[in-house]
């Protein structure tokens, strides 16, 4: 009886090793496997193709809408499909592996799966002659088998936050459009189907495209960009995650706007602190208690690519010479805005912006203005690739950087979007 009992023990601990805690630890955690991106937008896969119907009627949507997207097709549809295969490359997509056959990983030996993934592989680089990097299991399930084989060729499994459930001939393009709007935020990764076995279902997905990148973009604000993954250890990964969660809750908090999908400036209103705020000239634009704008940075839209603050500062006032004509048009078509007479901010990053038309002055070193340098010494440090504080020491205290409405107007609207 003992000696029975163990072997069920045995046989259990085997099971839950092998399909169950890999596949908690990769898909339902994300640990060793990519659920997210890190960059400033969102990212539009495809799983189950290519589809001989359905694909190439994609690929001219996706073209009209400006979308570049990720097509992780089956080994065997590849194979009767080659043309496709080079027809999504050739329009600037990208490519990830989603096995040989549309199986269950649970339901293969490592043997099978062994095989299925290799076959898969060299079925895709033979038609492009190119290394495929990313994979996907189907249903995203994985077993031991499939991490110890991705872990032996050295490939990333690239998983989903976001789902349409498309696949479901049930479901209406508008259901689909609602269920990925509601969810889609900064980092997520969509998954959709241009294949599936429910026939029909993937044409509803291709009328659901339109309302989708509309309601990410314009709604949402939110940018639909290419995947690309920094080369980060996990630790930086999840300190990433964790202060874009905290930034996303402080942005709600202090009602924080954004101004389209791609703009790196942000605005909010705030009750002005002092001291006293006077133009040139000596008139008084802002006294304590008074309405101001805030403009604020959107870090997770400015990758900082230099641990230099010379060449950090001329990175961010690059961008904000691009996006200040988008700002200003928002700021004078809101009536929001419209009893606001300076925008302002505390910035540890202020060299160069008076040739932007902005004024810059010192500040107190209270409690509260280091706290804010504290700040964004911090968020340089997580959006910085060598995970360095890309400011010098003598760049420690913040200092205010504003300008007057009239101002900002007259420099930045564009003379065609004059009211």
């Amino acid at each position: 009886m003992e000696w029975s009992s163990s072997l069920i023990l045995i046989f259990f601990l085997a099971v839950l090793s092998y399909t169950f805690i890999p596949d908690l630890l990769l898909h339902r955690l994300g640990i060793g496997s990519f659920k997210r991106h890190y960059g400033p937008g969102v990212v539009v896969t495809f799983d189950d193709g290519p589809d001989p119907l359905v694909t190439p009627l994609l690929i001219d949507i996706l073209e009209r809408l400006e979308i570049k997207a990720v097509f992780f097709v089956v080994g065997e549809n590849a194979e009767k499909h080659p043309e496709l295969i080079k027809h999504i490359k050739a329009r600037g997509h990208q490519l990830g592996a989603h096995c040989q056959h549309h199986r269950h990983a649970w339901l293969m030996s490592p043997r099978k799966t062994w095989r299925e993934w290799d076959d898969c592989i060299k079925t895709l680089e033979d038609i492009t002659g190119e290394p495929v990097e990313w994979i996907r299991p189907p249903w995203g399930f994985f077993s031991l088998a499939t991490f110890v084989w991705m872990r032996a060729r050295k490939k990333r499994a690239v998983l989903y936050t976001v789902e349409g459930h498309d696949w479901q001939l049930k479901r209406s393009p508008e259901q689909i459009c609602q269920r990925i709007v509601n969810k889609a935020q900064e980092g997520s990764i969509i998954l959709l189907h241009d294949s599936g076995p429910e026939k029909g279902a993937p044409l509803k997905m291709l009328e659901s495209l339109e309302g989708i990148s509309m309601n990410i973009r314009d709604t949402g604000k939110l940018a639909i960009i290419a995947l690309d993954f920094p080369t980060w250890p996990l630790r930086r990964r999840v300190v990433f995650s964790l202060w874009e969660r905290w930034e996303r809750i402080f942005a709600r908090l202090n009602h924080i706007e954004k101004i389209s999908s791609t703009n790196i400036l942000r605005l909010s209103q705030t009750r002005y602190k002092g001291p006293d705020l006077y133009t040139p000239e000596g008139q008084l634009i802002a006294a304590r208690g008074d309405l101001v704008g805030e403009i604020h940075l959107a870090n997770s839209r400015l990758a900082i690519a230099e641990n230099n603050s010379v060449k950090t500062a001329a990175q961010v006032l690059k961008q904000a010479r691009e996006d200040l004509p988008e700002l200003a048009e928002y700021i004078e078509s809101h009536p929001h805005y419209q009893d606001v007479k300076v925008f302002m901010g505390l910035s540890i990053i202020n060299r160069g912006v008076q040739m932007l038309g902005f004024h810059v002055q010192d500040v107190a070193p209270t409690l509260f203005n280091r706290a804010v340098s504290l700040l964004q010494h911090t968020i340089h440090r997580i959006y910085n690739p060598t995970g360095q504080s890309a400011v010098h020491k003598h760049d420690d205290h913040p200092k205010l950087v504003w300008i007057s409405k009239g101002r900002l107007i007259e420099l930045w609207l564009p003379k065609s979007a004059e009211y």
